[in-house]
């Protein structure tokens, strides 16, 4: 493992932890995508200023340039939000049958211009999401290791890889599952066997600076997370051999001990084993999070689960409950609630079956007001918004998520259907953004399985749904 790697994994536990309250030197520019345009920019007075062009999109084909500033597009100019408000123009390009274009006003130097890229045409959002799905699973299956199944990441050897490859095999459960009728069978199977081989395994880097540096617990929850889903798509399936479900059972079960094995004392749970980490601290509740949503799907794959062994992780959840039914940080560490934070508990409960539990309601009121505020969490915007979708998706929720959620959606989509990360006031505090540091993987697999859930994506981890007005 390379040298930049270890200062990469220390940006990890950084920026997990609570951010300091001021604005840090930035380590590379935070940049802000332009949607299926193709490129990036920067927010400024007069409107979105082009850092990057890509070499294959609509944006360079139209003659878009490095330092051009886009101030409006056709006879509207941009107000407070010039980001937001180009992926208004972009949904509506896109529906239009005829031209498809958006006409960017740009200020070049001391020329004002017209530049118009044409993008592709969706007839209606379904037609845009089948696309999305179509695209971005072949991009993932370029992407995996041929060798291991796989995925390379510039993070911890063993633990981000498998995070990574659980993501990408959720995504490609989405088309048909394990059916004769999907074409990613094989990368599923492959990808599951490589979490069976690495997950829970961490050889390097357990200490860092002399600190504890164990990142097992991610590769767990994760690992669980997908390997489950593989079980439940299996069953009854022929193409899967009778040994090689067995094996992914026995990983299960393994999965399920080692967890609870990991967990703190208190219930709650760090890293990984072994003590505070370089920042001197171990618990952090987003934790939990992940790790009691793998027992829920362990569980609902058919494997046990100890209900007297889960109590005292449920309750550390709990213990992390604020006032106002939000989650905060940890239960030392009560900082405010967060919406990414409150939903994944949401999610942890919902997947274990235990939504019936007095806190949830509050959890619940909570997670209602401050749907738009997905993108306001710490740590890996990313991770907030796939967790938000999923509490939406199980409680009838998705056009509210839609109606708040869709330009973001819509901007940190590349034209390969790639989705990119985008700046948030937590990474400009903290100088960093951990989307950007994990990659287009990490990215591209949260934003694909939130294209998916209404199709089903996930199921195991939404759990139980909702009884809603309109039968959801």
């Amino acid at each position: 493992m390379r040298v930049p790697s270890l200062i990469i994994l220390a940006v990890l536990i950084a920026c997990i932890a609570r951010p300091p309250q001021v604005v840090a030197e930035p380590k590379y520019p935070d940049l802000y995508n332009l949607g299926p345009i193709g490129g990036k920019a920067t927010v400024v007075e007069a409107g979105l200023q082009v850092a990057e062009v890509y070499r294959s999109g609509p944006g360079k084909a139209a003659g878009l340039s490095v330092g051009d500033v886009i101030t409006g597009v056709a006879d509207k100019k941009f107000g407070a939000d010039p980001y937001l408000e180009l992926a208004d123009a972009i949904l509506a390009a896109e529906a239009d049958a005829k031209a498809h274009t958006v006409a960017l006003k740009v200020n070049r130097g001391e020329e004002q211009i017209t530049i118009s890229a044409v993008l592709a045409h969706y007839p209606d959002d379904a037609a845009r999401r089948k696309a999305i799905r179509d695209g971005a699973l072949k991009w993932l299956a370029g992407q995996q290791d041929s060798k291991e199944g796989g995925f390379y990441s510039t993070m911890s050897p063993e633990v981000s890889q498998v995070v990574l490859t659980s993501l990408a095999g959720l995504c490609w459960l989405t088309d048909s599952g394990l059916s004769p009728d999907s074409r990613y069978v094989e990368e599923v199977l492959e990808a599951a066997d490589f979490v069976v081989d690495k997950v829970g395994e961490q050889k390097q880097y357990k200490k860092l600076a002399g600190k504890n540096n164990n990142q097992t617990n991610w590769s767990l929850g994760y690992g669980g997370i997908f390997l489950a889903h593989v079980v439940k798509a299996a069953e009854g399936d022929g193409q899967m051999k009778k040994s090689a479900l067995n094996t992914y059972k026995k990983k299960l079960g393994w999965i399920r001990d080692h967890i609870f094995k990991q967990a703190e004392e208190n219930g709650g749970f760090g890293h990984g084993p072994g003590g505070a980490n370089i920042l001197d601290y171990i618990h952090f509740e987003a934790m939990s999070n992940v790790c009691l949503a793998a027992l829920g799907c362990i569980r609902a794959a058919g494997v046990e689960v100890d209900d007297g062994k889960l109590a005292p992780l449920i309750k550390y959840v709990e213990s992390c409950q604020m006032p106002d039914g939000g989650i905060g940080y940890a239960h030392d560490k009560l900082w405010g609630s967060e919406e990414g934070r409150t939903a994944g508990a949401m999610n942890a409960f919902g997947a274990l079956g235990v939504s019936d539990r007095e806190s949830y309601p509050e959890m619940q009121a909570y997670f209602e007001k401050h749907i738009a505020e997905a993108f306001n969490g710490h740590s890996t915007p990313t991770m907030h918004q796939l967790s938000v979708a999923l509490a939406c998706r199980r409680h009838g929720l998705m056009d509210k998520y839609w109606d708040v959620q869709r330009r973001e959606f819509t901007m940190v989509r590349n034209p390969d259907f790639t989705f990119a990360y985008r700046p948030t006031a937590d990474t400009i505090r903290m100088g960093d953004n951990l989307d950007r540091n994990i990659g287009l993987v990490w990215t591209t697999c949260q934003w694909l399985l939130v294209n998916e859930l209404e199709n089903g994506a996930a199921s195991l981890w939404v759990g139980k749904l909702a009884e809603t007005p309109d039968g959801d």
